[in-house]
């Protein structure tokens, strides 16, 4: 069932359009901070932050902290992590448990 709750946790992750975009930006452009993130969707810093936390968790981003030199800063610079998601009847039948 391990494999079930893995794919269920990816594809709510995915289930958000703004989300899509993200991934989308991050495929385009590689690793970028939550700033740049937010500016090119046009959306503020605060949502892109609780969209990117859902994908983190999923394991579809990683994030690290970068701090600036000569400066007392740092930024969180997220990445998209390699997937491929394959959603088959079958394959989720062979997962879950029904108990019949």
């Amino acid at each position: 069932m391990e494999n079930a709750d893995v794919l269920a946790r990816e594809l709510d992750a995915l289930g958000h359009p703004l989300r899509l975009k993200i991934i989308a930006m991050l495929k385009l452009h590689g690793e970028m901070h939550m700033a740049l993130l937010a500016s090119r969707l046009g959306v503020s810093r605060a949502l892109v932050k609780i969209h990117m936390k859902k994908l983190e968790q999923s394991g579809l981003v990683r994030s690290r902290v970068v701090l600036i030199p000569g400066q007392a800063k740092a930024l969180r610079m997220y990445e998209l992590l390699d997937f491929k998601i394959t959603v088959d009847p079958g394959i989720i039948l062979k997962e879950v448990n029904l108990n019949e």
